[in-house]
């Protein structure tokens, strides 16, 4: 793997423990908990997160839109603690495995999401590390805004 690749996958490897940190505070009675109507519950933003690494690894390689809702419809997991975390190692596995088996080319070379987006695989990886912490920011808003919990967990080195 390339050291710039390192570099994200050093920083990646803080974010997806600080969300396995976070996830420890709560009780499997928070999971349905959704502080705005309409929008994802707590349990449905951690089975989200405990895939998109692998999604968005998906969509870097071009799969189109039905690839993706099978995916998810396939991968995501169900809402309770256990196997939110489970997803989550897997799929960001997947992610690192996906990255360290392409070369300097295939790194450099653009895709089309079914979107229109087009970036290189480094750049969706980017991106990927991008919507991680995204997400993270939402889910420790959550905890300190909606919960009333100071969860202690370390976010940034």
């Amino acid at each position: 793997m390339n050291v710039y690749c390192k570099g994200i996958f050093n920083q990646m490897d803080m974010a997806v423990q600080s969300v396995i940190n976070l996830m420890n505070t709560l009780s499997e009675e928070d999971l349905s908990i959704r502080p705005t109507a309409e929008k994802m519950s707590i349990g449905e933003l951690l089975a989200h997160m405990s895939v998109l690494c692998q999604a968005d690894f998906l969509i870097g390689g071009g799969a189109s839109e039905e690839e993706l809702d099978q995916f998810y419809e396939e991968s995501e997991p169900k809402a309770n603690l256990h196997a939110i975390s489970d997803a989550l190692l897997k799929h960001y596995t997947f992610l690192k495995e996906g990255i360290a088996a392409l070369t300097e080319d295939e790194l450099l070379r653009e895709t089309t999401a079914f979107w229109g987006g087009v970036h290189s695989r480094f750049e969706w990886l980017l991106d990927t590390q991008a919507h991680f912490y995204h997400h993270r920011g939402q889910l420790h808003a959550m905890l300190v805004h909606v919960l009333k919990r100071e969860p202690s967990v370390q976010l940034f080195e």
